[in-house]
């Protein structure tokens, strides 16, 4: 057998690999059977159009789309004039994809050694977690905001550990970016990854002695261990604790400023309505296809190694990393303990908790490089016919990730998670013909490429794929998602779906494009008929007395502050980000 190179991997090296092996599955357009993409990208589409407006009317009778922090929706549009709005999406994630992986070895040098952090760096390209997140969820907001966060975190600890002010500004601006991102990562990231890192500079401020202190072993310092070390100990630790409220405080104040409008809206217009269910907040025992979704596949092979990674995790400066990550991880078994909806309270029926699985398996990755490097240095110590075996562990190890995050990216490949593709333009160019648009259309039976039929067109429906800024009482009063799919929740679902389809004219909605028979039935009891089907297969029914929408004096306006600062802002954090880290690399 042919000796195997198990040295740790150049970062280059890893960061050409992640763009080789992503950019091919999202060329294969992997994206379009994901979850979210379409709705990122009907967003983006709206930014395409109208980059200052905060108004679309084409979902829900309208909505503001200051309910979506507007950072990855709005790099998308800006290059969908160049390569089409499918494309940019693919481009953007890819690139959210790279500064990941950039970000986890970053992050991981704060924790291990740099052999460790390389290992850490490639692990995390063959995550199975973010290939689900990537492939699977379409989750593009999620990666870039984490990418973003980790790689403020090099900043950051200087500016704790040293004071300098230039490292503050860096840290800020990257974090201020992943804020126009994805507001939920920097109001929870920054708890479960910059305060282990806070604690971190905490605990080694404790364990380092002034001049003419006795040293105190790392193991020995307990709950007591600062009364212990003395009031000269305690005072050293006082300009570290204004660092840290001197972050804390400029870390809220571009939480609160970069995506302002959202929370304005939020608490003019609080989300008041019936819980939709999620599987991820579902008992995995009691749901087993959920745990399959939503935790056998982001941990796989590494689910072996949490023993390994609770014991490494144990050594003096790391529990807070591990403490974190164990916490998320729990977080991320939704209702299978009743500890996640004791910890969450009221925002356990709102959140998805797949998001602090996806946290989980990237805070760990530096102790899970740390295995891999001494994985690494047990095979390459071997000799003879030992070092042919320990080789063969090896080989049988990378065929194990490997085919880990080959499954989990073609995860839809396995399981129909959507109907087949629709080809948009019919729909859009029906409705676009003798004045269609005029009325409301509704889609049923599409799956979330709904979003990419509404954003070919400029026609309104009733339904819409983010409900969030749901606020319509037939819909806000049952637990149904999208009325397209409305089958899924049962006689929740369908009594939405009737309540539309009995009183139409309340919504001047006078078209139904059907791709699903079992809504047929429906349809005609309630008086709609049918008229002819499009080249894409959708069967088009309609009512003859729905009156067309009125004309409108002018669309619901935010102030013109409002509106520059939502077009203006998370595009200036994103491009202040990238020139703070560009010159934070050169050292300029």
């Amino acid at each position: 057998m042919v000796d195997v190179d198990v040295r740790s991997p150049h970062p280059a090296l890893t960061l050409a690999l992640a763009a080789l092996v992503h950019s091919i599955m999202l060329l294969q357009g992997t994206f379009r059977a994901t979850y979210d993409a379409y709705v990122h990208i009907f967003l983006a589409d709206h930014y395409a159009r109208d980059w200052f407006s905060t108004w679309d009317s084409r979902w829900y009778t309208g909505f503001p789309v200051t309910s979506y922090p507007p950072g990855a929706h709005q790099l998308t549009a800006a290059i969908s004039g160049l390569v089409g709005l499918e494309w940019a999406f693919a481009a953007v994630q890819l690139a959210a994809v790279l500064v990941l992986v950039l970000g986890v070895y970053r992050f991981s040098r704060l924790w291990v050694s740099e052999d460790a952090a390389r290992w850490a760096a490639l692990l995390s390209v063959l995550s199975p977690s973010l290939a689900e997140a990537v492939h699977v969820f379409g989750q593009l907001p999620t990666t870039a905001a984490l990418g973003l966060l980790l790689n403020a975190t090099p900043s950051l600890v200087r500016w704790l550990d040293r004071g300098c002010q230039r490292d503050l500004g860096v840290a800020v601006a990257t974090l201020a970016a992943t804020t126009a991102c994805h507001h939920v990562t920097t109001l929870f990231g920054s708890v479960f990854f910059i305060g282990p890192l806070v604690a971190r500079s905490l605990l080694a401020e404790l364990r380092v002695p002034a001049d003419g202190e006795p040293t105190v072993h790392p193991a020995r310092i307990r709950i007591g261990a600062v009364t212990a070390l003395g009031a000269r100990r305690v005072n050293r630790l006082i300009p570290l604790l204004v660092r840290t409220t001197i972050l804390a405080a400029l870390l809220f104040g571009a939480l609160v400023t970069v995506v302002l409008p959202y929370w304005l809206w939020s608490h003019a217009d609080p989300i008041v309505q019936v819980p939709i269910p999620h599987a991820s907040r579902d008992s995995f025992l009691a749901n087993p296809n959920a745990g399959l979704v939503f935790w056998a596949v982001p941990w796989a092979w590494m689910a072996i190694l949490l023993p390994a990674i609770a014991i490494v995790g144990l050594r003096p400066g790391r529990w807070p990393l591990a403490a974190s990550g164990l916490f998320m991880a729990v977080l991320g078994t939704g209702g299978t303990t009743p500890i996640p909806r004791l910890l969450l309270g009221g925002t356990f029926d709102i959140l998805t908790l797949d998001r602090f699985t996806f946290w989980a398996t990237i805070i760990v990755l530096p102790i899970v490089g740390e295995l891999a490097a001494t994985f690494a240095g047990w095979i390459m110590s071997g000799s003879g016919r030992d070092r042919w075996r320990r080789q063969t562990v090896a080989v049988a190890a990378a065929l194990l990730i490997g085919a880990s995050f080959l499954f989990a990216a073609s995860l839809t490949r396995f399981r129909t998670f959507q109907p087949d593709p629709v080809d948009p333009n019919p729909v859009g160019e029906f409705l676009a013909k003798d004045a269609h648009d005029r009325w409301r259309y509704l889609l049923l039976g599409l799956g979330d490429q709904m979003a990419w039929i509404s954003a070919n067109t400029t026609a309104e429906t009733v339904d819409g794929n983010y409900h969030s800024a749901r606020r319509l009482p037939d819909l806000v009063t049952h637990s149904v998602e999208r009325l397209e799919g409305a089958k899924f929740r049962g006689m929740a679902g369908i009594g939405s779906l009737q309540q539309i389809l009995t009183t139409p004219a309340r919504y001047h909605l006078k078209f139904v494009f059907n791709n699903d028979t079992f809504y047929d039935p429906l349809l005609f009891s309630r008086g709609w008929n049918r008229t002819g089907t499009l080249r894409n297969g959708l069967v088009v029914w309609e009512r003859g007395d729905i009156p067309p929408l009125p004309e409108r004096d002018e669309v619901p306006r935010l102030p013109p502050w409002q509106r520059l600062l939502w077009g203006l802002l998370p595009p200036a954090t994103l491009l202040s980000a990238a020139a703070a880290q560009a010159l934070e690399a050169t050292g300029l």
